[in-house]
């Protein structure tokens, strides 16, 4: 099978392209720089149609990955990165037969908690410029049917080499920046990269005319939900960090959050008003029908991965 893979430089890309290759697969990459998979890659910007188009040719399947997640992008940009590049996935799928597209349970988001919920619809119209051009995107995708089109979303991926969650995380807690919602207490998913990886790679094999997963969004996740405080202390603990966590109540945290944002200089403020409600309220998925219709089950779980994660961090040279 050939399978063009965009974004392949995220976290996710390079994992789902790796992982579709080692199985044997043709895989070409497309994104803007190097990808660094060893892997056949077009280099190019999904808002380029034609280019992305030509890349599709000869494919079998599309995986699309690439998308603009900075939180405070300007909404032309996240519109056409997210939006844009998603409509010329969906005209490059036409081209090789089918289109697994990778979104985000943001897309569903609305301030109250999901215990035990499917994929609710991409109905999320917030001011937050990532989930609402994710929704619109997932609309487009799911709203079509020219090419037999699935749609997952991985739930707070993470693993060695995250500059996205784990990133952030260490990156506020060398600040002293780093505090708990309520204490910390609300329950979530999340998912390991090679897990999530191991989902979309299902998904390449099951995106076919009348398969139950098409035309339906599908979260992904580990299934094994924790309080945010084990995870962030998990996550700090394997870098090797001491830091001491204050906890602030979900109403001040959030209108901290919104005068941050509203006087931080910076590319990214140390927490967004949309991160804040997320961190406040409890978010894990019933696991049992995505598990069955994509033939997949994680394998790694919060303990083992914080493991994983420890051992990559002291492989990694002391600093200079």
């Amino acid at each position: 099978m050939k399978v063009l893979v965009t974004g392949a430089t995220s976290l996710l890309g390079r994992h789902v392209a790796l992982q579709l290759a080692a199985r044997g697969e043709e895989v070409t990459c497309f994104q803007r720089r190097p990808s660094a998979t060893g892997l056949r890659e077009v280099l190019g910007d999904v808002r380029d149609g034609p280019s992305l188009r030509r890349a599709a040719a000869g494919q079998d399947a599309v995986v699309h990955l690439a998308a603009l997640v900075a939180p405070r992008a300007a909404w032309t940009d996240a519109y056409a990165v997210n939006v844009g590049g998603t409509e010329n996935a969906l005209a490059a799928a036409r081209e090789a037969g089918a289109l697994v597209h990778v979104s985000t349970p943001s897309v569903a988001f609305h301030d109250v908690p999901a215990i035990g919920l499917g994929a609710e619809p991409p109905t999320y119209d917030g001011p937050d410029p990532y989930p609402r051009s994710k929704a619109l995107a997932e609309q487009l995708v799911l709203q079509q049917t020219e090419v037999p089109a699935s749609v997952l979303r991985p739930h707070l991926v993470w693993g060695p080499g995250d500059t996205q969650l784990v990133g952030r995380i260490l990156d506020r807690a060398r600040a002293g920046q780093l505090v708990l919602i309520d204490h910390g207490q609300a329950l979530i998913d999340t998912t390991f990269v090679d897990d999530a990886a191991a989902a979309i790679v299902s998904a390449v094999d099951r995106t076919r005319a009348g398969s139950e997963l098409v035309g339906r969004p599908w979260v992904v996740s580990g299934a094994d939900p924790r309080p945010v405080r084990d995870l962030l202390c998990g996550i700090v603990a394997a870098a090797g960090l001491t830091v001491r966590l204050r906890s602030v109540p979900a109403p001040l945290a959030a209108r901290l959050a919104k005068i941050t944002e509203r006087l931080w200089r910076g590319d990214e403020p140390p927490i967004t008003s949309f991160a804040a409600r997320q961190l406040s309220v409890a978010h894990w998925f019933d696991q049992r029908a995505v598990q069955r219709v994509l033939g997949w089950q994680p394998q790694v779980s919060v303990d083992e991965g914080l493991a994983r994660l420890a051992a990559s961090f002291a492989e990694q040279p002391p600093p200079e």
